[in-house]
C-alpha cells in the first residue's frame, strides 16, 4: 500500500499542479507538497470556511453533503476534496492543467488517502 507522501507526490507531479495539501477539518496541515509557493498553512486555514459554505449550499438545495468543491480562478483552479469527516485534500493548479484527468486521479486516490489520515 502506498504511503500518504507517495499519493500526494503522484498528484503533485501532474503537469499544472502547484500545491497539494492534506489538512484536517480544523484547517491544520497534515501533509503538503508545493512547487514554488510557501502558502500551505494559509490555504489550509481558509479551506474549512469554503467547505462550510458549500455544505450549507448542499443543505439548502437538499443535495446532501459536500464531496468536492471546484473554484475557477483567473489564473487557475482550487479543488477541495473531502477525504473523510476529519480530513480534506486541497489542490491548486494552473489554467493549463488537464482538469478532467486531475479530477479523475483525485477521486481514484481518495480512498487510499482517507485510509492513511
Amino acid at each position: 500500500m502506498p504511503t500518504l507522501r507517495e499519493l500526494t507526490e503522484a498528484v503533485q507531479h501532474r503537469p499544472g499542479v502547484q500545491t497539494v495539501v492534506i489538512l484536517g477539518a480544523d484547517g491544520l496541515v497534515i501533509e503538503t507538497h508545493e512547487s514554488g509557493h510557501d502558502n500551505a498553512e494559509v490555504l489550509a486555514a481558509r479551506a474549512p470556511a469554503v467547505v462550510m459554505a458549500a455544505r450549507q449550499m448542499g443543505e439548502a438545495a437538499d443535495a446532501g453533503d459536500v464531496q468536492l468543491v471546484l473554484v475557477e480562478l483567473d489564473r487557475g483552479y482550487g479543488i477541495l476534496l473531502r477525504l473523510s469527516s476529519q480530513a480534506l485534500l486541497f489542490v491548486s493548479a494552473t489554467r493549463d492543467v488537464a482538469l478532467g484527468e486531475l479530477l479523475f486521479d483525485l477521486r481514484r486516490h481518495r480512498a487510499p488517502m482517507a485510509a492513511l489520515v
